[in-house]
């Protein structure tokens, strides 16, 4: 697998095929763990404000480009990279994987209504996997009695949907501690997967506008316009001082 850094975060240069198919290698109980990190603008601009999120990012297994801000800026570099990976729809690949391997998975992370829902429509949709379990994002159990409850369902896929950044700050910490072969941070993909929030129109996810139709529809993510040109512009200067390190060196 080839790996890019941008402004110093790895960020693989793979596809949805190329993160499923490797999916035996983790889930045939070698203790081996697949870590599925999302890396978009927003981590890599803000991640430096969480002591914790580069050194995860660095130290997961995929480390996929979900978002077309990344696609952009690896091909104004000279990079790799020519297909976003959108973290919920690598999360519906995995979703048909554990229907079709009748594997278990479990989910934490939204509120309440919306992760009941979200597992209503999971079994609804994807009738042989098995739900191990789920817990909201706004529970009172403290963070150990989470892991003992992963732990004793026992499951091999885990969804944490807690938002950036304290879903990669929670999988940071626990992941050595869970007995689960694959992770995926997947923001709000519960929202969608529920019903609670409509996904953009097939058009704007046609032209990777899918970031922009949802800051437009919700007024938390508006920041994210500017985001994006504040995100290409450090990348390119990043890279432009990388470049100037190795003449003088």
């Amino acid at each position: 697998m080839t790996t890019e850094e941008i402004m110093g975060v790895p960020v693989d240069v793979l596809t949805y095929d190329d993160i499923v198919n490797d999916l035996p290698n983790y889930l045939n109980n070698n203790g081996k763990k697949m870590s599925a990190i999302s890396v978009n603008p927003q981590i890599i601009v803000e991640g430096q404000k969480y002591p914790e999120i580069y050194p995860f990012i660095k130290r997961s297994t995929h480390r996929i480009p979900d978002g077309i801000g990344i696609v952009l800026v690896s091909k104004l570099i000279g990079g790799q990279i020519k297909e976003r990976v959108a973290g919920i729809e690598l999360m519906y690949r995995f979703l048909e994987y554990a229907n079709k391997e009748k594997k278990s998975i479990f989910l934490y992370g939204a509120k309440p209504a919306v992760v009941d829902d979200a597992a209503l429509q999971i079994k609804k949709n994807y009738p042989d996997l098995k739900l191990s379990g789920k817990i909201d994002g706004y529970t009172n159990l403290t963070e150990e009695e989470i892991i003992q409850k992963i732990n004793l369902a026992c499951p091999d896929f885990l969804f944490v949907a807690l938002g950036f950044p304290k879903q990669e700050e929670w999988l940071a910490r626990n992941i050595p501690r869970l007995d689960v072969s694959v992770f995926q941070d997947v923001g709000g993909s519960f929202d969608v997967l529920s019903g609670h929030v409509k996904r953009a129109p097939q058009f704007f996810i046609n032209v990777h506008l899918e970031w922009l139709y949802r800051s437009l529809s919700d007024p938390k993510r508006f920041k994210r316009i500017l985001q994006l040109p504040l995100f290409v512009i450090k990348s390119l200067c990043w890279k432009v001082c990388i470049k100037d390190d190795k003449k003088n060196s």
